[in-house]
């Protein structure tokens, strides 16, 4: 009887440990909670990024206008604007490709899957923070 105890009480304990580990489709949910976090956190700066892109482009119009001694930072703005225009092509592209369903995926499939979207919005989101950061400072300057 006393061994009886012992396997119940062991069996307890796994049932337990068991029940409190995520499994493959929990951890999965939270990656893509995780992946979709990222994506919200800038995609309200959309707006702004384009706005900032059609500020850089007045300015660039401005310095065109006003001397052919602007050469260079006419360059440099032309350059920020792209890198402005790519980074919010960048999140749409990035949404695009996106799936939020995995049908025929195995929990492992799902979870490669998962983190390659993770590093890619990571991109993306770093990208526009960057361009962001730049283009104010650059329209800071005037």
């Amino acid at each position: 009887m006393n061994s009886s105890l012992k396997y119940l009480f062991f069996y307890f304990l796994f049932i337990l440990f068991s029940s409190c580990s995520p499994n493959g489709e929990e951890s999965n949910d939270l990656l893509k909670e995780e992946v979709i976090a990222i994506h919200d956190e800038v995609m309200p700066k959309m707006g702004e990024l384009k706005s900032l892109h059609k500020e850089i482009l007045l300015k660039i119009d401005l310095l065109k206008s006003d001397s052919s001694k602007n050469a260079a930072d006419i360059q440099e703005l032309q350059v920020l604007a792209n890198n402005l225009d790519a980074s919010f092509e960048g999140m749409f592209i990035w949404m695009r490709q996106f799936k939020s369903t995995y049908e025929g995926m195995n929990e492992e499939e799902i979870t490669q899957y998962l983190l390659e979207q993770k590093k890619m919005v990571e991109k993306v989101n770093l990208d526009i923070k960057k361009n962001l950061a730049e283009a104010k400072s650059e329209l800071d300057k005037s």
